[in-house]
């Protein structure tokens, strides 16, 4: 039970950090393009084409969220893989020094 636990911990840690990273791209990302205002899609003389500041957000924030979470998930859980065979090995070295 307990490696299952420690299995949701880096899917936890993967979902915190993927949802912040794609919340603060698609924010950078879709301010930044509101203000460039390319062909002038964005704004006009009659206000904010909401549409297309949607359009935008909804197409950063998805494959950013998906490939930072899987991307988090998989250096914790390798940096914790390491942390452990380290603390083994140390561990094992202190019991055979101590004999």
């Amino acid at each position: 039970m307990k490696k299952w636990l420690s299995f949701k911990k880096y899917w936890f840690l993967g979902l915190a950090t993927g949802f912040i990273a794609a919340s603060l791209t698609t924010l950078i990302i879709t301010v930044w393009e509101w203000i460039e205002n390319p062909g002038g899609i964005f704004r006009d003389s009659s206000g904010t084409n909401w549409g297309f500041v949607y359009d935008t957000a909804i197409s950063w924030f998805p494959p950013t969220f998906l490939y930072i979470s899987i991307d988090a998930t998989v250096v914790h859980a390798v940096l914790g893989t390491i942390v452990w065979a380290y603390k083994k090995k140390r561990f094992a070295k202190q019991t055979s020094a101590s004999r």
